[in-house]
C-alpha cells in the first residue's frame, strides 16, 4: 500500500523562480517582447542568488518562454512560438502565395483585436496610441519610413484587448512576417503618399477606439488592412528580387 506514494521532494530555489516567472507570463503580467529586469535587480527583487536566477532563466529559455540575448538582456517570447513558429516559418518561405495567406490570417485576427480594443482599452492604452500617432505624424513630416511606430501602434492595440492569447498570437504573427514587413517598408511604403494614407487610416482606427465604437473600429481596421494587403501583393511581386532597405526600422 505504501508503495503507491511518491515522497515529496523540496523544490530547489531555481525551480521556484521558474514557476513564478512562468506564472507571470501565463497571467499576462509579463508580456511578449517585454525585457526582464537586469540580473542584479531581479535577483534582489526575488531575494535569491544570481547563480539560482541564472539557472532558472536558462531553464525558461529552454522551455521557449524567454530569450537571452548578448549582454544578458532577457526578453519574454510569445508562448505560441513553441508549437507554431518553426512549421509556419517553413510554410512562409515556400512562396509569395503562402506569405499572402499568412497575411490574410493576420488580417482577420487583427480585426478582432481592433474590435476588442475598442471595448476594453484602458485610458493609458488610449493615451499610448495617441502618443504613437504623434510619432507617426512626425515620421511623415520628416520623411522617415516609420515602420517602428507602425508596429508599436498595432502591438499596443493587441495589448489593449487584455486577452493573453491574442497578445501572444499577434506577437508570433508579427515575428513570422518580419521579413515581409521589411520588404513592404523598403519598397511600396517608401512612397510618401502611401505613408500619408497609412497615417489617415491609423487615425481613423484610433478615433473609433477612443469613441468605444467597436463596429466602426472593425470597419476601419478592415479598410486599413485591405490597403496594406494590396500594397503587399504589389511589393512581394517585385521586391523579393531587390535589395532590402530600411532594416533598421524594425
Amino acid at each position: 500500500m505504501n508503495g503507491m506514494y511518491i515522497p515529496i521532494k523540496p523544490k530547489r530555489i531555481s525551480e521556484e523562480i521558474v514557476e513564478q516567472i512562468k506564472n507571470l507570463i501565463f497571467q499576462g503580467k509579463l508580456k511578449p517582447g517585454e525585457k526582464l529586469l537586469p540580473e542584479r535587480d531581479l535577483s534582489r527583487a526575488l531575494n535569491v542568488s544570481r547563480v539560482s536566477l541564472r539557472e532558472a532563466l536558462n531553464t525558461l529559455q529552454g522551455m521557449g518562454l524567454l530569450e537571452i540575448q548578448q549582454g544578458n538582456r532577457t526578453f519574454v517570447r510569445p508562448i505560441t512560438t513553441l508549437s507554431l513558429h518553426d512549421p509556419l516559418v517553413s510554410f512562409i518561405k515556400g512562396s509569395s502565395t503562402a506569405v499572402l495567406e499568412m497575411f490574410e490570417l493576420r488580417k482577420y485576427l487583427e480585426i478582432g483585436c481592433i474590435s476588442l480594443a475598442a471595448e476594453r482599452a484602458e485610458r493609458e492604452e488610449v493615451e499610448e496610441l495617441k502618443r504613437i500617432l504623434h510619432v507617426m505624424e512626425d515620421d511623415v513630416k520628416k520623411d522617415r519610413l516609420g515602420a517602428k511606430s507602425d508596429l508599436d501602434f498595432h502591438s499596443t492595440i493587441a495589448r489593449a484587448t487584455h486577452n493573453i492569447a491574442y497578445i501572444h498570437m499577434m506577437h508570433t504573427v508579427y515575428d513570422l512576417l518580419k521579413e515581409e514587413l521589411l520588404i513592404a517598408w523598403g519598397s511600396v511604403f517608401r512612397e510618401k503618399n502611401r505613408r500619408r494614407k497609412l497615417l489617415g487610416q491609423h487615425q481613423n482606427i484610433f478615433n473609433a477606439i477612443e469613441e468605444r465604437n467597436s463596429p466602426r473600429a472593425a470597419q476601419e481596421g478592415l479598410a486599413h488592412l485591405n490597403f496594406v494587403q494590396e500594397s503587399w501583393q504589389s511589393a512581394l511581386g517585385t521586391a523579393r528580387l531587390a535589395p532590402k532597405h530600411g532594416q533598421g526600422e524594425l
